[in-house]
């Protein structure tokens, strides 16, 4: 163990969907006696900026790696969003990533791939030593054991047993040096019933009871004062205002659904509160042109070419789309930004100009009339816009506070992956469409994905041994996590990792 360490294991565990304001509210009515209990003598923060789009895959996986999606062959991860279409840089036969349903170990092993070999797993960065995940999604470089059904109880316990009986996981009969959990439930709940249910609610008792059992079980043990334990969520939630089905809207179009096996179609899209669309370039291996998308062929017979920015924005409640450039390139570029002002009665644009990779990205954000995102009407965020570059740190201190926090930052690390869409849509939760690849899948009201406050906040814990320093930090991303855990146990986070140990620039 490294002389630096400050303590000897770590156990980070992840619940689903679950926005700060809830989480602390219960604590402060006493309803999680044992969360509080960690955050007492820890490190707690109730506004913690998750990534954008604020979507469990991408979310999750930024948490486990430290790092974003980002051009992927070079720097960061590979997963983008929850769907997407699996193109490459230079285009290369590609197909669609299927959704991840029941977390089956086959599709667990398939998202382990996909992340890319330029990033790594908080197993990975760690030295020597018995690495476990308890249903943890993300879990290359570890052992993952779940057991069904995936109860949040049951995967609790999971970690209660690694350390109360260390041989039936390792035969070397010694406890994990980093574990992580993953309890999901709480986001079924949540879009089926809402955040506001007390199924819900009760979900969040659950884990609450089940790391009660983790923390009795490392004081009877003796591990307790020798542990670290971290609790994160990947994004928070929100009710749409309106559901509306749009399958009968692209049929009238024209535009038909694309069928990967056939390699046939005109489009792509998984669409809640914000859409995501990808469309037929030069064949589906490559990304249209703007001028291809102004000018797209439907494939129904009889149809006229469309203008596909122009039909995007006669969707219901559409608010703002973001498209990339023709001639970007992973280490610079600029991405368009589109923005209904109900006030003036037309489109205004803007855009974000990007440099560099990982640590060392650079945004600028600038707009043709109003500055759209509020920034400028709030005293720290106006002081960014002085037309330079900043980094993701000088995003998150001056927009942590307010909607849209960091969101110049992320767009750029979203569209820089050859996996991501070619336009994205907005309505900023005022409609939800329930829309996954042709059909409407669902009309729940209850979603995430939208980069306000209620969907990006998160909570972020860490507590358990003494040797933490107590401290309630104003703001933080969750990104920050895993190269605090690493920092915890004295070692040092990989090249690609973004996030910054809270340790040392609080």
């Amino acid at each position: 163990m490294s002389r630096s360490a400050k303590v000897n294991q770590v156990i980070l565990v992840l619940i689903d969907d679950v926005r700060a304001e809830h989480l602390f509210n219960l604590m402060n009515k006493g309803k999680l006696p044992n969360i509080s209990r960690i955050t007492e003598n820890g490190i707690m923060c109730s506004n913690c900026i998750t990534s954008y789009p604020s979507i469990t895959f991408p979310c999750y996986s930024n948490i486990i790696t430290g790092t974003y999606s980002d051009y992927f062959l070079v720097q960061g991860s590979g997963i983008p969003q929850y769907h997407y279409v699996k193109r490459s840089d230079p285009p290369s036969i590609g197909k669609r990533f299927p959704k991840i349903v029941n977390c089956g170990e086959g599709s667990l092993l398939k998202l382990n791939k996909e992340l890319g070999p330029n990033c790594k797993t908080i197993f990975e960065q760690a030295k020597d030593g018995n690495f476990f995940s308890a249903l943890n999604i993300v879990s290359r470089g570890s052992l993952m054991v779940s057991a069904k059904p995936y109860t949040t109880e049951r995967i609790l316990k999971l970690v209660e047993d690694v350390f109360k009986e260390p041989k039936k996981f390792f035969e070397n009969n010694e406890v994990p040096l980093i574990t992580v959990a993953y309890t999901p439930y709480t986001d079924h709940l949540m879009h089926h019933k809402g955040f506001d249910h007390l199924d819900y609610t009760n979900e969040i008792l659950k884990f609450e009871k089940g790391l009660g059992g983790i923390i009795n079980t490392l004081k009877n043990t003796g591990y307790y004062d020798s542990t670290a334990i971290g609790i994160i969520s990947d994004h928070g939630n929100y009710k749409a205002e309106k559901i509306f089905d749009l399958e009968p809207f692209f049929q009238q179009k024209g535009l038909i659904t694309y069928t990967p096996r056939k390699g046939i179609g005109d489009f792509d899209c998984n669409f809640g509160s914000v859409g995501f669309f990808n469309f037929r370039g030069e064949t589906w291996h490559h990304h249209p042109t703007i001028q291809q998308m102004q000018k797209f062929k439907p494939s129904v017979i009889g149809k006229q070419n469309l203008n596909l920015f122009d039909t995007l924005w006669e969707i219901p409640g559409v608010k703002y789309m973001y498209y990339r450039d023709n001639d970007n390139k992973p280490e610079k570029g600029v991405i368009q930004i589109e923005y209904k002002d109900k006030n003036i009665g037309r489109k205004i644009r803007g855009m974000i100009e990007y440099e560099g990779f990982g640590q060392e990205q650079k945004t600028r954000y600038t707009y043709d009339v109003n500055d759209f995102y509020g920034y400028s009407k709030d005293e720290e965020s106006a002081k960014i816009l002085d037309n330079r570059f900043h980094t993701i740190e000088e995003w998150l201190e001056a927009t942590n506070r307010i909607d849209f926090p960091m969101i110049i930052d992320q767009i750029p690390r979203y569209f820089k992956n050859p996996r991501s869409c070619d336009i994205i849509v907005s309505t900023l939760g005022k409609f939800g469409f329930g829309y996954e690849h042709g059909k409407t899948v669902g009309n729940y009201p209850y979603l995430h994905d939208i980069a306000l406050r209620e969907s990006m906040i998160v909570p972020f814990i860490i507590g358990g041994s003494a040797e933490i320093p107590p401290m309630e930090l104003k703001y933080c991303k969750t990104t920050d996590m895993v190269p605090t855990l690493l920092d915890l146990l004295g070692f040092k986070p990989h090249s690609s990792v973004v996030g910054k140990s809270i340790l040392k620039y609080f």
